[in-house]
């Protein structure tokens, strides 16, 4: 019977060569029409490889509380944004989807918010009745791609920052360094 450690091995063969767009039992090139041809489940085998692979050397724990946002050059060109406007929340999705998240933490809304707004790319503002915060654009915000739009949920109207192809664009080429940004 075969170890733990070769059916590890075995099964990130496995999940690289679905990656890579062939049979992992004839060998041949999948399908075009095939769904295992679709980025977003190409990014899974890659991920799930990694994961793998990072078991396999010992790197991969429950307990390891990673305090900072890494993305290298191959993961931030996996990256697929939907088309028209996007808020921070499904960026993050995105960028989650590419990570390795043994090695980097999530990025989150909250996170990149208060950096843009420490970047005085976005703004704040208070509600005066609940005293609660929330983020908003300012002038600065158009020039970078980001705008507002005003959504509905449940019969209530409230306004959404939002980004367009420019603020998809700058956010995903700054993420660095937007992310290196020290926020107390």
């Amino acid at each position: 019977m075969a170890s733990d450690f070769e059916k590890m091995d075995k099964a990130k063969s496995v999940m690289v060569k679905m990656a890579e767009g062939i049979n992992p039992i004839t060998g041949e090139q999948i399908r075009d029409e095939s769904f295992l041809n679709d980025p977003r489940i190409i990014r899974c085998f890659y991920f799930i490889a990694e994961v793998l692979d990072n078991v396999m050397n010992g790197v991969y724990s429950k307990s390891n509380r990673l305090a900072q946002f890494v993305i290298t050059p191959e993961q931030k060109s996996m990256v697929v944004l939907p088309d028209g406007l996007i808020g921070v929340t499904e960026f993050s999705k995105q960028v989650n989807m590419c990570i390795d998240q043994t090695r980097s933490k999530k990025l989150t809304a909250v996170e990149i918010n208060k950096r843009l707004r420490e970047m005085g790319i976005l703004g704040e503002e208070v509600n005066p009745a609940t005293g609660k915060t929330r983020t908003v654009t300012n002038s600065k915000s158009k020039d970078y791609g980001f705008e507002t739009v005003t959504k509905s949920f449940n019969g209530n109207e409230y306004d959404m920052v939002v980004m367009n192809d420019t603020g998809k664009r700058y956010l995903l080429e700054h993420l660095e360094e937007i992310m290196s940004i020290d926020i107390n």
